[in-house]
């Protein structure tokens, strides 16, 4: 049975108005008497109601949360992990404004940025971001006003943003390079595909990769290809004269359904091995078909759930942010596990 400020004012002797103001550490409680009421609280074992609590102190946060619309499948994901943790922190006065950017554009988002520290409508801001140097600063700027910025799925490492969830993306190329390294043979002419819209997520995959593949003394060449996101079919089509030749693909970028479609329509001479990331119904299908060999998934659910979270025991609840990086852990998946990952 739930323990309630009525019972220990009962108990004691007490009007509830006097337990009430003791048990959240309101004024008019001689010591005395606030003693013997946390003292009977805590024989009773009661767990103060929060939503009561919250709304009692009549505290109230609106947290901006900023992140692209592509991939849409990925953010699709991350929106619904928004708002599972959404829907049990409503009742506690913590509300979220979702502002999606068309595109990962570093200025559109940087504008975003500014226009939330500077409308005195938002209490904090929460944002999948950028290392460049001009988001770098922007960020910074807002941290020594006084106004909260956390960072989740991209991050801005250099920046003084409050905390950060997501991948290590320097982790996942490393192992995507181990993955295309040990499903080919002999031969190793590998081919890397990344997007123009170079994001610091990007950076970091490249980045692992490469390393990954300098110890490896029989990788024969790495061609570099980048596609562009805006035109995607002619990109794609464009890639058919460098892919022919190839023993294992890479793709770095958000196309990984899309790059499997083609290879499937070229009817290659060789049958390269395919790596790429996350999971969507085309991605489930390709894998299925043998056309993907594997894909590293991150959770975006987790993430999206996670970083509000996160939010809400900083901003509402006053917690310290241990830790400041909250890394989500890496899953590979195949042809023989990915029944278990069926795409809703």
């Amino acid at each position: 049975m739930k323990v309630t400020a009525k019972m220990i004012a009962e108990q004691l002797g007490l009007s509830i108005a006097t337990v009430d103001r003791a048990l959240n550490n309101r004024s008019g409680v001689s010591p005395k008497t606030l003693k013997k009421v946390m003292e009977k609280a805590k024989e009773l074992n009661y767990k103060p109601n929060m939503s009561a609590s919250f709304l009692s102190r009549k505290k109230q946060v609106l947290l901006a949360i900023v992140f692209p619309k592509y991939p849409e499948y990925f953010w699709k994901e991350i929106e619904i992990g928004i708002m599972r943790a959404f829907q049990d922190l409503r009742d506690y006065g913590f509300e979220i404004d979702i502002i999606r950017s068309p595109e990962f554009d570093i200025e559109e988002q940087i504008q975003h940025v500014k226009d939330i520290i500077h409308s005195d409508k938002y209490d904090g801001l929460l944002l999948s971001a950028n290392d460049a140097a001009p988001f770098i600063q922007v960020i910074n700027t807002g941290i020594d006003n006084g106004f909260p910025i956390y960072t989740f799925n991209n991050d801005s490492p250099s920046s003084n943003r409050l905390s950060y969830v997501g991948a290590d993306y320097q982790d996942s190329g490393r192992l995507a390079g181990e993955l295309l390294y040990k499903f080919t043979h002999i031969s190793k002419k590998f081919v890397l595909i990344t997007d123009k819209m170079n994001t610091f997520q990007m950076q970091q995959k490249v980045l692992g990769f490469i390393e990954y593949m300098s110890q490896c003394n029989e990788v024969e060449s790495i061609r570099p290809l980048k596609i562009n996101s805006k035109d995607l079919k002619n990109s794609l089509t464009e890639l058919q004269k460098d892919l022919n030749d190839v023993d294992g693909i890479y793709v770095a970028a958000g196309v990984l359904a899309e790059v499997a479609m083609a290879i499937e329509k070229m009817k290659l001479s060789n049958e390269p091995i395919l790596i790429g990331h996350d999971m969507n119904k085309e991605i489930h299908h390709y894998l299925e078909n043998g056309i993907i060999t594997a894909t590293i998934c991150q959770d975006p659910v987790y993430q999206g759930s996670l970083a509000v979270k996160k939010v809400f025991n900083h901003l509402m609840l006053g917690n310290d942010i241990e830790p400041v990086e909250d890394i989500v852990k890496l899953e590979i998946v195949t042809k023989g596990n990915v029944k278990y990952y069926l795409y809703q």
